[in-house]
Formats: structure tokens, C-alpha cells, sequence
């Protein structure tokens, strides 16, 4: 039953569940109609800008010598 999850739930290979929460809730704000399509976006994006952060300020950093 482990493996089954390992293998839906990836966050490399197929959908983690951060991702599937932050779908969920925004969706479900979206039909309960506290947020409308435009903001929908804003939270997608945000989301991806926050996990996209760590790796791209790794990316900035300067070698130590």
C-alpha cells in the first residue's frame, strides 16, 4: 500500500500532495465563489513561485573560495 502512495504521489515524477491540497482549496474557493478566476491564478502562480524559490536562489549563489 506504501509503494501505491510512493507511486501516486511523487513530487517529481506525478502529483504531491502540497500540490493537490493547494488545487483543492483553491478550486473550492473558486465554486464556493470567494475567488474568482484571476485570483485563482495568483494562487497557482504564487504557489509555484514559492516552491521554485529554494532552487533559484541556490542558482544566484556565488562559489566560496
Amino acid at each position: 500500500m506504501q509503494q501505491i502512495f510512493q507511486n501516486l504521489f511523487n513530487k517529481t515524477d506525478r502529483i504531491s500532495y502540497r500540490r493537490l491540497l493547494v488545487f483543492a482549496c483553491a478550486c473550492g474557493l473558486l465554486l464556493a465563489e470567494k475567488l474568482n478566476g484571476d485570483q485563482w491564478v495568483y494562487v497557482a502562480i504564487a504557489y509555484i513561485a514559492g516552491q521554485a524559490m529554494p532552487a533559484a536562489m541556490s542558482a544566484f549563489k556565488t562559489p566560496k573560495k
